[in-house]
């Protein structure tokens, strides 16, 4: 039978957030920041990734023309969202309505980090395509020609439309 350290030691978990801060970081708040994660004993931070300035910016609606910076968090300390987001907002002094604390496996973050990655394989204009690779995929007469026409006109005939008389 296992000694209760061992069994706490092998069951050792993490707690995954993704911090979101609004306009500019400067290496005063970062210090902070780390700062105040050590609460929660902090296994590690990831560098802020910035996103473009955007008229309103997603999670921050209420600003406007606005840059967002994204670092996930890994604590060793369990702690929900909203109290990090509140502990962040007060000792690192970052305003509320610039801040956003979400669990990294929340719905919502995974399927916007789904939609990012699929936004990011490099669209190709067909017209761009010298040699034309997916001609093969298009069937011409299905959608041109004289046999696409009588189609048409066949299908026209048979339709019955009916109209409303005025009285």
């Amino acid at each position: 039978m296992k000694s209760l350290t061992k069994y706490l030691t092998e069951s050792e978990r993490t707690y995954n957030f993704r911090i979101k801060i609004a306009n500019m970081i400067e290496d005063e708040v970062m210090d902070r920041l780390e700062t105040a994660l050590e609460k929660y004993d902090m296994k590690s931070l990831s560098k802020p990734k910035k996103t473009p300035i955007q008229e309103h910016p997603m999670d921050f609606q209420t600003l406007s023309n606005a840059e967002v910076y994204i670092m996930d968090a890994e604590l060793q300390y369990p702690v929900s969202a909203n109290q990090l987001y509140e502990y962040i907002s007060q000792s690192v002094g970052v305003p509320a309505n610039q801040l956003v604390v979400i669990n990294k496996d929340h719905p919502e973050e995974i399927a916007r980090e789904q939609a990012i990655q699929e936004e990011g394989d490099e669209y190709l204009a067909k017209l761009d395509d010298v040699e034309y690779k997916d001609a093969d995929d298009i069937k011409v007469d299905d959608h041109f020609g004289d046999k696409y026409n009588e189609n048409m006109l066949k299908e026209l005939e048979i339709r019955k439309y009916e109209f409303a008389k005025k009285d």
